[in-house]
């Protein structure tokens, strides 16, 4: 198993009256994984809109 690295960044926000910490960790990645991850998000979109597509041209214009 892989050892992955993650950027953290805290922001404090204000939610009903309260400072709440908000953290938010992105992984560091090498630039070939970011451009594999990268494929695979837009190949999983692609697959989406596709679906959509094709729903959309079998029901006809809306009316």
């Amino acid at each position: 198993m892989e050892h992955i690295s993650y950027k953290k960044q805290t922001e404090i926000v204000n939610f009903q009256g309260r400072e709440i910490p908000l953290e938010n960790l992105t992984p560091i990645l090498s630039p070939e994984q970011e451009a594999a991850k990268r494929r695979e998000l837009e190949q999983r979109l692609y697959e989406v809109f596709r679906k959509y597509v094709h729903h959309r041209q079998t029901e006809g214009p809306a009316s």
